[in-house]
């Protein structure tokens, strides 16, 4: 019994090493207690996010499994570390709003893991073509657009969480200038500056009129989502850099750039 509990809390892919397996070990640990505490406490918000990062911390074994694909170790490690970070500290500890840079440290990372995925499909399909020889530039932009492209599919699904679960990923944030056209009586566009107080009116749950009062206006997102793409687009061109050279040499220089790609099994 002791044995099937551990093996279900070090599963991983065949590649991990065991520094890795230990680390699932641990976040599923630290997860099924945060998860035990949700279900006491009856928050069923909680309860979903943490489920879905027990699915999370699966996909690298089901990707490997049902796809045939070889995710090396130091990759595997990164995405797991990664899961923990956002789902585990991020949503449920709150870590976004506690340090400012959480948010935009793992878009940024966000960025350059997804670019790897993207060098890894470009390399199947150059690799595997009789005739067809892509250029590195060419295969550096394929790598940029496909990571900006999950970062866009990234910050759509924040944006259909918000409107769809009720949930607030697209994090608020206050601003003192605005620039409006809809405030205008003329249809031109108005700045207003040093904005020092903003009253919020609406319906609470009793029926009643409430007001909240905020030092600003309320940004309902759009700078946290540009922010996010922003540093996305950092970590990819990064990535995107590093795999030009890495191409131009056939791979003679830059190795570290395959501990970062998923192969075919």
């Amino acid at each position: 019994m002791m044995t099937k509990i551990r093996n279900g809390l070090m599963r991983s892919t065949p590649y991990a090493k065991r520094g890795t397996r230990r680390l699932y070990a641990a976040f599923r640990l630290i997860t099924l207690g945060m998860l035990l505490s949700q279900l006491y406490l009856q928050r069923w918000e909680g309860v979903g996010i943490l489920l879905l990062t027990f699915a999370l911390y699966a996909l690298p074994w089901a990707i490997v499994r049902f796809l045939k694909i070889e995710i090396p170790n130091l990759f595997e490690g990164f995405i797991i570390c990664f899961i923990f970070s956002a789902m585990n500290l991020g949503e449920m500890r709150n870590f976004y709003n506690t340090f400012p840079l959480w948010d935009t440290a793992l878009h940024t990372l966000n960025g350059f893991l997804a670019a790897g995925v993207g060098l890894s499909l470009v390399e199947l399909l150059n690799h595997n073509a009789k005739r067809v020889r892509l250029s590195p530039v060419f295969i550096a932009i394929l790598t940029f657009s496909f990571s900006m492209t999950i970062g866009v599919l990234w910050e759509f699904g924040e944006y259909t969480a918000d409107n769809v679960l009720g949930l607030d990923m697209q994090k608020d944030r206050i601003v003192h200038t605005i620039n409006s056209v809809a405030l205008s009586a003329d249809d031109s566009r108005v700045q207003l500056p040093e904005i020092d107080r903003t009253v919020i009116s609406y319906q609470a749950r009793d029926g009643q009129t409430a007001t909240k009062s905020i030092n600003g206006y309320l940004d309902i997102g759009l700078h946290d989502t540009m922010k996010d793409l922003f540093v996305n687009l950092v970590g990819a061109v990064c990535f995107a850099v590093f795999a030009y050279f890495y191409e131009l040499s056939n791979a003679e220089r830059f190795q570290f750039i395959q501990h970062f790609v998923p192969k075919r099994k």
